[in-house]
């Protein structure tokens, strides 16, 4: 641990041992931020352990609430501490308190704490106490620790259950006390015997005519149950269907829909086709919802042709919900155009509803479609309503592909729209417009700039950005452009001046049509943004302009060697082979600048990616290099550009083309008439992930001191910060740079570097900790740790962090085996 976590420690341990209330109440509730930052096992049993002691000590229910949210909002510390029964001891004496609050906040603290002991026989016995209060606040306390041991502890069955059907089935509990005891049940599936004791429990309730919550609650509970440990399902679906079909209940019959579609989605295969052609009959309540989930799933064979045939009959008179759920299905499972002449009129029955959520969700269905007709879309948009109108925005973004625009529907949109939505639709367009010809593009670009210039007079700068923003992530600098100088005219701040002149000179690069000129605004951006850096920026965007620059001055390199060779009158590019190569040497160096780019942007959205970026440099090298077979395949690529599409044809077709010059310096200008598109976390000013990573021994002044003649045993704790769920286990290396070697009258020689480990290491909530014994062989070599973060898809990341550090003999520092024989 870091020399600064000893601190912390004494620091916090100090702060709790203070008599002053307001004090440890501060220190308390601080520790959460403290364990996030020094996750260290040492430091969390020490405050645990003091916790514990605090707990039985104090007198003062509030700190003993505080501790509560302390030990619920740090669960995923709870596998570090050792102490558990002397953590225990002192928090289970309270349970005899007299004051009724203390004891209720205890047993939270014992359901809280439940991974800690599950098997603590008196942890259950004060639990079972709890039930028996008569006080609401600490008999709600027991059920929520109940709770919590259910699923962990093997003797809940004997010991807490009976008490539980004792309360379920007397006259005196009230109804309120049953529902609460019924949602602990649905918990309780540790093992089969639990879960065949409370199912007959549910079923004797149902047969002695509970009223209409306890009805709905056994429901719930007999379904959780099923779908836990699959036992007796068929038992169970036909008494949800049967509720579902002659109940006379409203709520009874809503609950057993939504436990049949809870099985549906969890478990489809239960199902079987007489189910399913009794959900079919129910399509006019809740039934289209659960068939919608049976069409996802791998059932979806039990929807038989004739069984789909039905369910599109009943389209015109099924409940809106239903029917957009029913239409989910025909989309799915049926021929498009089949199910194309029912969308329309239920979209403008969706859309009178004002239902956002149904209007998505029918809108989603669109994308499974070949052919769109989009004209209606649009003529929707200038009578629907905000919400619904975004999402019309968003479904027309999704099938850019599909939509074709038109000068005078924009204009006739714009014109109808506030400027809150118009804001919607111009990102649209924005999307859209790489579709249009250059005629097309010029009067979009005048009604969308008329648009702009309203938003700039009622001063809505936020909506300026974020359509700005989306212009420069799909190339359309013309508009972007404009937004920049129009928002730098209100700019005070010297951050966002450097920041938004960068942003200038980047959309002045991609409109010149001269590669010197775009190389020297790029240069100019490239310096604006470095007066922008500071601590709390990535250097994401400094890097993603350099290697744009780069790429730019490859393309004028092999632009003046097209020149050259019209001045010396041939077009064999073997003329000019060594120039060749050593332009493809910087594409290769440009192409792992790029890979290590993308390897940074964990955070960053699916589609910001920089897939089209090496999709030229990997054209590049296949120029420079004559042979078509260095080409990567670039299947599945999210979008590849008409100027790139005709090139890679050209390339596969005909592989003797690129022994022409005059094709390279054609692809060239192709590319250059390609604008580079910004990815939208350019834009994102922090990056989230980072990995941290401590040693023990303790880097002072990058030296670890070690005892004369012995090797270093190191150990190395890393934690994730920010989203450690994405990220299943850790790279770590260890490398060692030996130290240079001179003699006199001789040249100095670089230092070699060796591996010294390097291993894929699992992580635990987002922590992990390891040993190394590294056997120092000169104190002049330079040791460096690293870490990299390897996701679910296992890709690599490189969020991590490196340690460097020299190693110095000091006689005060005792080994191992000499601290042993001084404690003995």
């Amino acid at each position: 641990m870091e020399t600064s976590g000893w601190q912390k420690v004494n620091q916090v341990l100090g702060s709790l041992r203070t008599g002053k209330v307001g004090d440890q109440c501060e220190t308390i509730v601080k520790l959460p931020s403290v364990f996030e930052e020094y996750p260290f096992p040492i430091l969390i049993d020490a405050v645990f352990l003091k916790l514990g002691d605090m707990f039985r000590e104090c007198n003062n229910n509030f700190i003993r609430f505080c501790i509560l949210k302390v030990i619920l909002s740090t669960a995923q510390h709870h596998n570090k501490i050792s102490g558990k029964d002397i953590f225990l001891r002192p928090v289970l004496s309270v349970i005899h308190s007299n004051d009724a609050v203390a004891r209720s906040i205890t047993l939270r603290v014992l359901g809280v704490s439940a991974s800690l002991f599950p098997e603590k026989k008196n942890v259950l016995h004060a639990i079972v106490r709890g039930l028996d209060s008569h006080m609401e606040l600490e008999r709600d306390a027991a059920l929520f620790a109940c709770k919590q041991y259910a699923s962990m502890s093997q003797d809940v069955s004997k010991t807490v259950v009976p008490k539980l059907e004792e309360l379920l089935t007397s006259l005196s509990t009230t109804e309120t006390l049953k529902i609460k005891i019924l949602d602990v049940f649905q918990s309780m599936d540790y093992d089969l015997e639990t879960s065949i004791q409370i199912r007959n429990l549910c079923f004797k309730l149902l047969r002695d005519q509970a009223t209409e919550r306890v009805t709905e609650g056994c429901l719930r509970a007999l379904t959780q149950m099923m779908l836990s440990t699959l036992s007796s399902p068929r038992e169970v679906i036909d008494l949800l269907l049967s509720t579902a079909e002659s109940e006379m209940r409203k709520g009874v019959r809503c609950s057993a829909f939504r436990c049949l579609e809870k099985i549906a989605a969890a478990q489809p295969e239960l199902l079987n086709k007489e189910d399913v052609a009794r959900l079919v009959e129910l399509v006019g309540d809740d039934g289209g919802e659960i068939l919608c989930r049976i069409s996802s799933s791998p059932a979806k064979q039990l929807l038989t042709p004739q069984t789909l045939e039905t369910l599109s009959s009943k389209l015109g008179t099924a409940p809106l919900s239903s029917a957009v759920a029913v239409y989910q299905i025909c989309a799915t499972l049926m021929p498009t155009q089949h199910s194309q002449i029912h969308f329309y009129p239920l979209l403008v029955r969706t859309i009178n509803s004002r239902d956002t959520r149904l209007v998505r969700r029918l809108l989603l269905s669109l994308s499974k479609q070949e052919s769109v007709n989009t004209t209606l879309l649009f003529t929707l948009l200038s009578t629907s309503t905000m919400d619904i109108f975004i999402e019309l925005c968003y479904c027309l973004s999704s099938l850019k592909r599909s939509v074709v625009l038109d000068g005078e529907q924009v204009k006739n949109v714009l014109s109808s729209c506030d400027l809150e939505k118009g804001c919607y639709f111009v990102k649209l367009v924005t999307v859209l417009y790489d579709q249009c010809d250059a005629e097309l593009r010029g009067v979009i670009t005048d009604q969308v700039s008329g648009f702009v210039d309203r938003l700039a007079q009622e001063g809505r700068r936020w909506s300026m950005y974020c359509i700005m923003r989306v212009a420069m992530c799909h190339g359309v600098y013309d508009i972007a452009l404009k937004i920049v100088r129009l928002l730098q005219e209100s700019l005070v701040h010297p951050y966002s001046q450097n920041f938004f002149k960068s942003l200038e000179m980047v959309c002045s690069a991609e409109l010149s049509s001269e590669v010197k000129k775009s190389i020297s605004l790029y240069d100019k951006a490239l310096l604006s943004v470095k007066c922008c850096q500071n601590s709390a920026l990535t250097h994401f965007q400094t890097d993603l302009i350099s290697l744009r620059l780069r790429l730019l001055k490859i393309y004028l390199q092999l632009n003046n060697l097209s020149n050259i060779a019209v001045m010396n009158m041939t077009d064999d590019a073997a003329n000019f082979a060594p120039t060749l190569r050593f332009i493809g040497r910087q594409v290769s160096e440009l192409i792992d600048g790029v890979r290590e780019l993308e390897s940074r942007m964990i955070d960053a959205k699916p589609r910001d990616n920089l897939k089209e970026f090496l999709l030229i440099c990997n054209i590049l090298t296949v120029l420079c290099s004559g042979d078509a077979n260095d080409l990567p395949a670039v299947s599945k690529h999210y979008h590849i550009p008409p100027q790139l599409s005709q090139t890679l044809t050209v390339t596969k077709e005909t592989p003797e083309a690129l022994s022409s010059i005059s094709f390279i310096n054609q692809t060239i200008t192709n590319f250059l008439s390609h604008s580079f598109t910004l990815p939208y976390f350019y834009f994102v000013q922090e990056q989230n992930t980072s990995i941290s990573l401590a040693t023990s021994p303790a880097i002072d002044q990058g030296i670890i001191k070690i005892a004369g003649g012995c090797n270093l045993l190191l150990t190395v704790e890393a934690v994730v910060r920010g989203n450690s769920e994405r990220i299943k286990n850790m790279l770590v290396s260890v490398t060692c740079e030996k130290a240079a070697s001179s003699s006199k009258g001789a040249v100095k020689e670089e230092g070699a570097s060796n591996l010294l480990y390097n291993k894929e290491v699992a992580l635990i909530k987002g922590y992990l900790k390891l040993e190394l014994d590294v056997n120092v062989q000169s104190f002049a070599d330079v040791y460096t740790i690293s870490a990299k973060a390897v996701d679910f898809n296992d890709a690599l990341w490189n969020v991590g962090s490196n340690l460097s550090f020299r190693v110095k003999c000091d006689d005060s520092v005792l080994s191992k085996s000499q601290m042993a024989k001084a404690y003995v």
